[in-house]
């Protein structure tokens, strides 16, 4: 399954790449100390060793007066003016800020149908781990070996390496703004019910769920998301207990559709109607929620050197220029150490 869906999404995004298609995501640290350039250098060359997708990033380093230079509303911006050959790996960019030394950012840009959001936050825990420890702790060629992942044919479901025009292609501002709250952490039903309250406040139509489709906790790259629909009339008379519990249903049987798919064609086909079908569904409002990552936040050892504090990230221009319509928008949220940290946007 982990296979199939990663060679899925893979041939769901046009090819080739264009900067539409980026993931920007910061992940930032308490530390004792900022790492150099030489450090990221040498920890993300071990997530390159035996990993089917990436082969390289463009690696750079920024400085900001304090963290409130560097907003989530500029993320795209940075993709833009730092990486010139977007359609050629990955941006990894290590961030500091001149008002505070002992803050840490790592910043990265991948297409996201390469890496999901999730699995582009495990690759900044896993760097920072690395980095912290010294040694490999991304374990790619182990986990692959766990999983059993059939990765020598991989190179022909990868989007082409040579840049295209979009529409998007020089969208700086997103046509939203994100609204940022931080609240204490609430169980997965409760936290449904605000969304569906936010659901119909905006008079949606379709609940769209973000979910990952593969419990590979320790493989931190590729793609692993289904998307779902809930129709307004489920959300409506569902409890948020019970809107988990229907589109948990409908990831089973999704599941069960891409288990199905065999040859290229047969991914080259069903990636094909990805879009479309969701282009189906008006007034959208999409959910991508990561739970509890605690356990990730790298207080497990050296805490000193380095702890998880924050970490902030919106979907590509491609998947969330929607959420800018009429009776659409999208609900982002991470819990870390008993906050949840939420981004809602708002339509500009």
């Amino acid at each position: 399954m982990v296979d199939k869906i990663i060679r899925l999404n893979l041939m769901s995004f046009p090819r080739p790449l264009n900067v539409a298609q980026f993931y920007p995501a910061l992940s930032t640290y308490s530390v004792e100390q900022p790492f150099s350039l030489d450090d990221f250098r040498d920890a993300v060359g071990h997530f390159f060793d035996k990993n089917p997708l990436f082969s390289k990033c463009h690696l750079i380093e920024r400085e900001f007066e304090s963290p409130e230079e560097f907003p989530i509303g500029s993320f795209q911006g940075i993709v833009l003016d730092e990486y010139p050959n977007y359609y050629d790996g990955f941006l990894l960019m290590s961030v500091r800020y001149k008002s505070n030394p002992n803050i840490q950012g790592i910043f990265t840009a991948f297409p996201m149908s390469m890496q999901d959001g999730f699995r582009c936050f495990q690759f900044h825990q896993a760097l920072m781990s690395t980095m912290k420890a010294g040694e490999d702790r991304f374990r790619i060629a182990e986990v692959i070996a766990e999983l059993q992942l059939q990765t020598a044919d991989m190179d022909q479901y990868l989007p082409a390496r040579k840049p295209s025009v979009d529409e998007g292609e020089t969208v700086r501002l997103m046509p939203w703004t994100v609204r940022e709250t931080v609240e204490p952490a609430v169980k997965l039903g409760s936290f449904l019910d605000t969304v569906k309250a936010e659901f119909q406040r905006r008079s949606s139509e379709n609940l769209l769920v973000m979910k990952n489709a593969s419990y590979a906790a320790g493989l931190p790259f590729g793609n692993h998301l289904v998307f779902l629909f809930v129709p307004r009339e489920v959300v409506d008379r569902s409890s948020g207990s019970q809107i988990r519990d229907y589109y948990k249903e409908l990831a089973v049987a999704a599941e069960k559709k891409v288990a199905e798919l065999e040859t290229p064609e047969d991914f080259a086909r069903a990636g094909a109607e990805v879009f479309p079908w969701i282009g189906t569904h008006p007034r959208r409002f999409g959910v991508n929620n990561y739970g509890d990552v605690s356990r990730f936040d790298g207080s497990d050892f050296l805490p000193d050197k380095g702890t998880l504090v924050q970490y902030q990230w919106h979907m590509p221009y491609m998947v969330s220029r929607g959420a800018a319509e009429e009776g659409s928008g999208m609900y982002m949220t991470i819990t870390i150490n008993g906050k949840a940290l939420h981004f809602l946007t708002q339509r500009r």
